[in-house]
């Protein structure tokens, strides 16, 4: 159908589309409605939008057949709000939480949290809270991002770890062992000293005190080396 240019206001009632009767533009005291199929598609009343839903609770309330997402501004005293369900069951949401926290739970038991990323042409997995075992998994997977980098204040390579080569440096980015130190020091804090050469202790422990350094060879198995002045 069509309708002659007006410049004026013009004031009419629903319009049904002359071949389907379920399809129309219904108006209403501070509502619009766009429907097809004899659904309600998308919904403005008042100052909230609705896509799937004749009466939205928020200020866009998105409602699918098989999940549900709200999106909503709180407004004065209130937090804002993305909720994400199946059949009406809540399983994750987004929110801005107390004292100005940006919260992101997954609600569904022992199920995940996964932060991925496009490298080319490959989807990536980055970073994993892991439900099941209540860990953070760093790169899981084989297609993960493979290597994982903190820096400091002045050092790109604090703490690295090379994926590929499965080594760890610190203050290095070429890490060429398990445990790779790019330093002159290490330092161990507390001093330790077994009771006697059959303590307990695993091998490859290491302790001090003032007068020996000792060293776990096995098992329950200490010998020690005596520290001299000089």
């Amino acid at each position: 159908m069509a309708y002659k240019y007006s410049a004026g206001r013009r004031e009419f009632g629903d319009i049904d589309y002359e071949g389907d009767d379920n399809t129309q533009i219904d108006f209403d005291d501070d509502y619009i409605g766009l429907v097809a199929g004899g659904n309600n598609t998308l919904v403005v009343s008042g100052s909230k939008v609705g896509i799937g839903t004749d009466s939205p609770d928020y200020d866009m309330h998105i409602n699918g057949p098989n999940a549900t997402v709200l999106l909503v501004d709180g407004g004065p005293g209130a937090d804002a709000f993305v909720r994400f369900g199946t059949n009406g069951s809540l399983k994750s949401f987004i929110k801005q939480g107390s004292g100005g926290n940006l919260i992101i739970a997954n609600e569904t038991s022992d199920k995940d949290i996964v932060l991925t990323m496009k490298d080319g042409v490959t989807t990536r997995e980055g970073l994993r809270l892991n439900g099941n075992v209540a860990e953070v998994v760093i790169n899981e997977g084989s297609e993960s991002l493979v290597d994982f980098r903190v820096e400091s204040n002045s050092n790109t390579h604090m703490l690295f770890v090379d994926g590929s080569a499965d080594a760890v440096g610190i203050n290095t980015s070429n890490p060429t062992q398990l445990l790779d130190i790019n330093g002159d020091a290490i330092r161990l804090r507390s001093p330790l000293t077994p009771s006697s050469a059959s303590d307990l202790g695993e091998a490859g422990m290491i302790c001090w005190d003032a007068n020996y350094l000792y060293v776990c060879v096995a098992t329950d198995t200490w010998k020690r080396i005596p520290l001299d002045s000089w």
